[in-house]
């Protein structure tokens, strides 16, 4: 098992909460590296976490242990799961957080997490993160074999998280996709992924229209400074998607947009 541990929460940095839970794999696994991955998810946001942990892992080494704690349901009966994907492993609330590693290109197998031999005590009923999930992680990271965790879970049972898809009207060379969040520089991130857009409209793609809240975009560029400074602008972001900024600017603020927002792609005169 990789001695890399992945940390995604929704906590933010003014609390202890973060350093608290590091300490605790420390105290378990001293030699493990450990990774902030974010802990700027919005409070609660478990759509925004299950997006980012998706685009995020393939970036790691295999075997690589990320744990996400984007919990609401802290306290309840919800139930913790540790899941293999592509040879890395996740650890989380089944809450939709590891939603989108349930494609069965993804899955491989998902354990209940039971093993209380491991937590500390007595656990808390509101920090699981530190209580459960880091000594957890901790022992993994120290060679814990996954499957002793608990008793596997048939992947049906999960719970998932879905978005919509992007609509791709050959016909009519459009596509209607919708803005699905945006990172800490007001970016709006799409479900309109970069492949889509090249199979569709291929060396066209600089003159395409994005239309989005009223606002009429031309064409999508490779470099922010390709437009003027508060101009926007669309590009393709490093998760392989349409995204929609403004050069030095908000592009969240610039539109007051919202996720769901509509957002169509054409050519000029179709």
């Amino acid at each position: 098992m990789s001695k890399i541990i992945t940390l995604t929460t929704d906590f933010g940095l003014e609390d202890e909460y973060v350093g608290v839970m590091k300490g605790v794999i420390l105290a378990r696994a001293p030699q493990s590296t450990i990774v902030d991955l974010s802990h700027a998810i919005n409070r609660q946001n478990i759509r925004q976490a299950a997006l980012l942990i998706k685009s995020a892992y393939r970036f790691f080494p295999e075997k690589t242990i990320h744990l996400v704690v984007v919990d609401p349901g802290v306290g309840s009966d919800r139930r913790f799961i540790l899941l293999q994907a592509e040879e890395h492993i996740f650890l989380g609330p089944d809450n939709g957080v590891l939603g989108l590693l349930l494609e069965s290109e993804h899955f491989r197998i998902a354990y209940e997490v039971q093993c209380e031999q491991y937590y500390l005590k007595p656990v808390s009923s509101t920090f699981h993160g530190r209580d459960i999930l880091a000594p957890v992680a901790a022992h993994l990271a120290a060679g814990l074999d996954p499957a002793s965790v608990g008793p596997v879970i048939r992947r049906q049972s999960l719970k998932k998280i879905t978005f919509a898809e992007a609509v791709i009207d050959r016909g009519n060379d459009t596509i209607t996709g919708e803005v699905t969040g945006s990172d800490h520089f007001g970016n709006l991130q799409t479900n309109i992924k970069a492949s889509s857009l090249n199979n569709l409209y291929g060396n066209k793609i600089s003159r395409i229209i994005v239309s989005v809240r009223e606002e009429t975009i031309v064409g999508v560029q490779t470099a922010y400074a390709h437009r003027a400074q508060g101009e926007i602008l669309a590009i393709i972001s490093s998760r392989g998607v349409l995204e929609i900024a403004v050069n030095l600017g908000n592009a969240e603020k610039f539109l007051g947009a919202d996720i769901g927002d509509k957002v169509t792609v054409y050519m000029p005169g179709t």
